[in-house]
Protein backbone atom coordinates (compact mmCIF):
# COMPACT_ATOMS: atom_id res chain seq x y z
CA UNK A 1 0.00 0.00 0.00
CA UNK A 2 1.50 4.01 -0.37
CA UNK A 3 2.60 5.83 2.21
CA UNK A 4 -0.85 7.48 2.57
CA UNK A 5 -3.18 4.58 2.72
CA UNK A 6 -0.51 3.19 5.44
CA UNK A 7 -0.38 6.26 7.61
CA UNK A 8 -4.50 6.42 6.98
CA UNK A 9 -5.13 3.15 9.01
CA UNK A 10 -2.26 4.05 11.54
CA UNK A 11 -4.03 7.08 11.96
CA UNK A 12 -7.58 5.51 12.30
CA UNK A 13 -6.10 2.96 14.72
CA UNK A 14 -5.51 5.67 17.18
CA UNK A 15 -8.58 8.16 17.42
CA UNK A 16 -9.72 4.89 18.54
CA UNK A 17 -7.46 4.27 21.21
CA UNK A 18 -7.54 7.72 22.19
CA UNK A 19 -11.75 7.49 22.05
CA UNK A 20 -10.97 4.30 24.70
CA UNK A 21 -8.64 6.41 26.98
CA UNK A 22 -10.26 8.83 28.45
CA UNK A 23 -9.16 12.74 27.94
CA UNK A 24 -6.41 13.16 30.62
CA UNK A 25 -4.24 16.17 29.96
CA UNK A 26 -1.59 15.22 27.98
CA UNK A 27 1.47 17.17 26.50
CA UNK A 28 2.33 17.84 22.86
CA UNK A 29 5.13 16.40 21.37
CA UNK A 30 4.38 18.15 17.82
CA UNK A 31 5.46 21.76 19.16
CA UNK A 32 9.23 21.76 18.93
CA UNK A 33 8.44 21.10 14.94
CA UNK A 34 10.33 23.62 12.65
CA UNK A 35 8.22 26.24 10.96
CA UNK A 36 6.20 26.59 14.11
CA UNK A 37 4.13 23.97 12.67
CA UNK A 38 2.16 21.45 14.49
CA UNK A 39 0.04 18.49 13.29
CA UNK A 40 -3.29 19.73 11.80
CA UNK A 41 -1.42 22.57 10.24
CA UNK A 42 -2.09 23.68 6.67
CA UNK A 43 0.53 24.29 4.76
CA UNK A 44 0.03 25.99 1.41
CA UNK A 45 2.36 25.75 -1.74
CA UNK A 46 2.54 28.50 -4.79
CA UNK A 47 1.62 25.94 -8.43
CA UNK A 48 4.47 28.12 -10.23
CA UNK A 49 7.43 26.05 -9.52
CA UNK A 50 5.90 23.40 -10.75
CA UNK A 51 4.43 25.21 -13.79
CA UNK A 52 7.55 26.11 -14.38
CA UNK A 53 8.74 23.07 -14.24
CA UNK A 54 6.44 21.42 -17.01
CA UNK A 55 6.08 18.07 -18.15
CA UNK A 56 9.99 17.55 -17.41
CA UNK A 57 9.34 16.72 -14.12
CA UNK A 58 7.51 13.87 -12.35
CA UNK A 59 6.80 15.09 -9.28
CA UNK A 60 3.10 16.10 -8.96
CA UNK A 61 1.44 19.27 -8.18
CA UNK A 62 0.07 18.58 -4.54
CA UNK A 63 -2.48 21.12 -4.76
CA UNK A 64 -2.94 24.79 -3.24
CA UNK A 65 -3.40 23.76 0.58
CA UNK A 66 -2.06 20.49 2.35
CA UNK A 67 -2.69 19.15 5.47
CA UNK A 68 0.24 17.72 8.26
CA UNK A 69 -0.67 14.31 9.18
CA UNK A 70 2.29 13.07 10.37
CA UNK A 71 5.86 13.62 10.76
CA UNK A 72 9.29 12.03 12.32
CA UNK A 73 13.05 13.81 12.90
CA UNK A 74 16.02 11.27 11.59
CA UNK A 75 19.55 11.75 10.78
CA UNK A 76 20.13 12.27 7.23
CA UNK A 77 23.88 12.42 6.00
CA UNK A 78 24.75 14.06 8.88
CA UNK A 79 22.23 16.69 9.11
CA UNK A 80 18.68 16.44 11.43
CA UNK A 81 16.01 15.94 8.76
CA UNK A 82 12.52 16.58 9.48
CA UNK A 83 10.20 14.94 6.92
CA UNK A 84 6.54 16.20 7.17
CA UNK A 85 3.85 13.92 5.65
CA UNK A 86 1.20 15.66 4.07
CA UNK A 87 -2.54 15.15 3.18
CA UNK A 88 -3.40 16.83 -0.10
CA UNK A 89 -7.15 18.56 0.16
CA UNK A 90 -7.15 18.50 -4.03
CA UNK A 91 -6.48 14.84 -4.01
CA UNK A 92 -6.86 12.58 -0.99
CA UNK A 93 -4.84 9.66 -2.24
CA UNK A 94 -1.92 11.31 -2.89
CA UNK A 95 0.99 10.72 -1.21
CA UNK A 96 3.46 13.45 -0.24
CA UNK A 97 6.36 14.69 1.93
CA UNK A 98 8.07 18.05 2.82
CA UNK A 99 11.96 16.88 4.10
CA UNK A 100 13.45 19.65 5.92
CA UNK A 101 16.97 19.57 6.12
CA UNK A 102 18.43 21.92 9.15
CA UNK A 103 21.31 23.34 9.35
CA UNK A 104 24.95 22.23 11.29
CA UNK A 105 23.62 23.28 14.53
CA UNK A 106 20.19 21.46 14.32
CA UNK A 107 18.56 25.18 14.74
CA UNK A 108 17.41 26.51 11.15
CA UNK A 109 15.88 25.18 8.22
CA UNK A 110 18.83 25.12 5.62
CA UNK A 111 16.98 23.16 2.57
CA UNK A 112 13.22 22.20 1.80
CA UNK A 113 12.15 20.04 -1.02
CA UNK A 114 8.63 18.70 -1.55
CA UNK A 115 8.49 14.84 -2.75
CA UNK A 116 6.16 13.23 -4.56
CA UNK A 117 5.76 8.81 -3.59
CA UNK A 118 6.48 7.40 -7.08
CA UNK A 119 6.65 4.00 -6.59
CA UNK A 120 5.79 1.40 -3.66
CA UNK A 121 6.99 -1.80 -5.25
CA UNK A 122 7.55 -5.19 -3.83
CA UNK A 123 11.59 -6.02 -3.11
CA UNK A 124 10.57 -8.65 -6.29
CA UNK A 125 9.44 -5.82 -9.28
CA UNK A 126 11.09 -7.08 -12.40
CA UNK A 127 11.15 -3.84 -14.08
CA UNK A 128 13.53 -2.71 -11.85
CA UNK A 129 15.19 -5.99 -10.46
CA UNK A 130 16.11 -8.82 -12.20
CA UNK A 131 14.88 -11.19 -9.25
CA UNK A 132 12.39 -14.14 -9.85
CA UNK A 133 8.97 -14.53 -7.34
CA UNK A 134 10.64 -17.72 -6.07
CA UNK A 135 13.61 -16.37 -5.00
CA UNK A 136 13.79 -15.82 -1.10
CA UNK A 137 14.18 -12.37 0.69
CA UNK A 138 17.76 -12.19 1.25
CA UNK A 139 18.21 -12.67 -2.46
CA UNK A 140 15.59 -9.41 -2.95
CA UNK A 141 17.65 -7.18 -0.62
CA UNK A 142 20.89 -8.34 -1.67
CA UNK A 143 19.33 -6.84 -5.16
CA UNK A 144 19.05 -3.24 -4.13
CA UNK A 145 21.81 -3.49 -0.83
CA UNK A 146 24.76 -6.17 -1.13
CA UNK A 147 27.95 -4.53 -0.79
CA UNK A 148 30.15 -3.65 -3.99
CA UNK A 149 26.68 -4.58 -6.11
CA UNK A 150 23.50 -3.38 -4.67
CA UNK A 151 21.98 -1.23 -7.32
CA UNK A 152 21.27 1.81 -4.40
CA UNK A 153 24.79 2.09 -3.65
CA UNK A 154 25.77 2.99 -7.42
CA UNK A 155 27.04 6.15 -9.14
CA UNK A 156 23.60 6.25 -11.03
CA UNK A 157 20.25 4.87 -10.70
CA UNK A 158 17.70 4.04 -13.51
CA UNK A 159 13.95 4.03 -12.90
CA UNK A 160 11.16 2.24 -15.14
CA UNK A 161 10.68 5.24 -17.40
CA UNK A 162 14.34 5.32 -18.37
CA UNK A 163 15.27 8.34 -16.42
CA UNK A 164 18.53 8.12 -15.56
CA UNK A 165 19.64 10.34 -11.63
CA UNK A 166 23.43 10.56 -10.23
CA UNK A 167 24.08 9.63 -6.57
CA UNK A 168 24.77 12.68 -4.53
CA UNK A 169 25.92 11.78 -1.37
CA UNK A 170 29.84 11.78 -2.54
CA UNK A 171 29.30 12.17 -6.02
CA UNK A 172 32.90 12.70 -7.10
CA UNK A 173 33.52 8.67 -6.11
CA UNK A 174 32.45 6.79 -9.09
CA UNK A 175 32.67 3.89 -6.75
CA UNK A 176 29.90 1.79 -4.84
CA UNK A 177 28.94 3.92 -1.93
CA UNK A 178 26.97 1.95 1.35
CA UNK A 179 23.43 3.61 1.43
CA UNK A 180 22.46 4.88 5.04
CA UNK A 181 20.03 3.13 7.23
CA UNK A 182 17.99 4.72 10.09
CA UNK A 183 15.01 3.58 12.22
CA UNK A 184 12.16 6.38 11.48
CA UNK A 185 9.75 6.86 14.41
CA UNK A 186 6.53 8.35 12.86
CA UNK A 187 4.42 10.26 15.01
CA UNK A 188 0.75 10.37 13.98
CA UNK A 189 -1.06 12.20 16.77
CA UNK A 190 -0.34 15.20 18.84
CA UNK A 191 0.44 13.42 21.72
CA UNK A 192 2.21 10.63 20.45
CA UNK A 193 0.16 8.34 21.52
CA UNK A 194 0.08 5.63 18.83
CA UNK A 195 3.36 6.04 16.38
CA UNK A 196 4.60 3.62 14.07
CA UNK A 197 8.45 2.40 13.22
CA UNK A 198 10.12 2.16 9.92
CA UNK A 199 13.17 0.68 9.58
CA UNK A 200 15.16 2.05 6.34
CA UNK A 201 17.23 -0.60 5.48
CA UNK A 202 19.04 1.33 2.80
CA UNK A 203 18.24 4.97 1.45
CA UNK A 204 20.03 7.15 -1.23
CA UNK A 205 19.73 10.92 -2.64
CA UNK A 206 20.08 10.88 -6.44
CA UNK A 207 19.04 13.85 -8.71
CA UNK A 208 18.84 15.12 -12.32
CA UNK A 209 18.94 17.76 -14.97
CA UNK A 210 15.85 18.54 -16.81
CA UNK A 211 14.96 20.97 -19.30
CA UNK A 212 12.01 22.89 -17.33
CA UNK A 213 10.19 26.36 -19.35
CA UNK A 214 12.72 29.06 -18.17
CA UNK A 215 15.68 27.23 -18.31
CA UNK A 216 17.05 23.73 -16.80
CA UNK A 217 16.05 22.74 -13.11
CA UNK A 218 17.35 20.04 -10.86
CA UNK A 219 15.01 16.90 -9.75
CA UNK A 220 15.87 14.65 -6.89
CA UNK A 221 15.30 10.75 -6.41
CA UNK A 222 15.09 9.33 -2.75
CA UNK A 223 14.80 5.00 -2.80
CA UNK A 224 14.24 3.34 0.10
CA UNK A 225 14.26 -0.59 0.63
CA UNK A 226 11.80 -0.46 3.87
CA UNK A 227 11.23 -2.79 6.90
CA UNK A 228 7.84 -2.80 8.97
CA UNK A 229 5.88 -5.55 10.63
CA UNK A 230 4.18 -5.99 7.24
CA UNK A 231 7.36 -6.75 5.62
CA UNK A 232 9.84 -5.35 3.20
CA UNK A 233 9.03 -2.63 0.15
CA UNK A 234 10.78 -0.53 -1.79
CA UNK A 235 9.52 3.25 -1.75
CA UNK A 236 10.67 5.62 -4.02
CA UNK A 237 10.16 9.07 -3.68
CA UNK A 238 10.93 12.03 -6.45
CA UNK A 239 10.98 15.42 -5.20
CA UNK A 240 11.87 19.43 -6.09
CA UNK A 241 13.11 21.64 -4.11
CA UNK A 242 10.94 24.57 -2.70
CA UNK A 243 11.99 28.28 -1.44
CA UNK A 244 10.34 29.69 1.10
CA UNK A 245 8.68 31.75 -0.47
CA UNK A 246 6.65 29.44 -2.76
CA UNK A 247 5.20 28.31 0.81
CA UNK A 248 2.25 29.56 3.05
CA UNK A 249 2.04 28.59 6.50
CA UNK A 250 -1.57 30.29 7.60
CA UNK A 251 -1.52 27.98 11.16
CA UNK A 252 1.77 28.45 12.21
CA UNK A 253 2.08 29.20 15.89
Amino acid sequence: MSMKQYLRLKVKGAKERWANRGQEEKRRVDDQLPLNLRLGSRIQFAEAPFLIAGDGTFVQYPGNETLLSAFSEVELAGLKTYRLYLDSRADPDESAMLMLIMDEAGNQVEERYLFHEQYELPLYHTTLADIGVDDDETTAVDFWLKKDEGILGMPVFHTPEEASYERLWEAERDVWLQPASVRETIVLDTYGDDQTEVEHLGTMLFARVFDGLAGTLEEYLLPTVERDQSGFRVRIWVGLPIAAADMELPDAV
